[in-house]
């Protein structure tokens, strides 16, 4: 996501486009997306998946008010190896394996 205005995207010459493709065309990730729209009380296009030209458009000149996305469970952090961190998924998944491992040395 290192394009500056000028490198943006041509905007194809159809009606709607799905979230993927509005965050793709204004190069910013889904999750700045929602963030922004949460921070700022706003919903632009129709909600859903389902953006208008003019919804793309609109998200590209405000482009540069989308604040970088950060995982409010990891802070964007890393490992030791530079690996992103856990995220909350991969960790529920461990705190659910432990749990049931518990559970069974319990009923014994």
């Amino acid at each position: 996501m290192a394009n500056t205005h000028n490198e943006l995207p041509p905007i194809p010459a159809k009606r709607y486009f799905t979230l993927d493709e509005l965050c793709q065309l204004a190069d910013i990730s889904a999750e700045q997306f929602a963030a922004w729209q949460h921070a700022h009380g706003a919903v632009i296009g129709y909600g859903g998946n389902r953006y208008t030209r003019l919804d793309v458009i609109k998200v590209r000149q405000l482009r540069d008010s989308f604040a970088p996305y950060i995982n409010g469970f990891t802070r964007n952090q890393t490992d030791a190896d530079g690996n992103p961190a856990i995220d909350a998924e991969d960790a529920r998944a461990q705190l659910q394996k432990l749990l049931r491992s518990l559970e069974s040395a319990l009923a014994k």
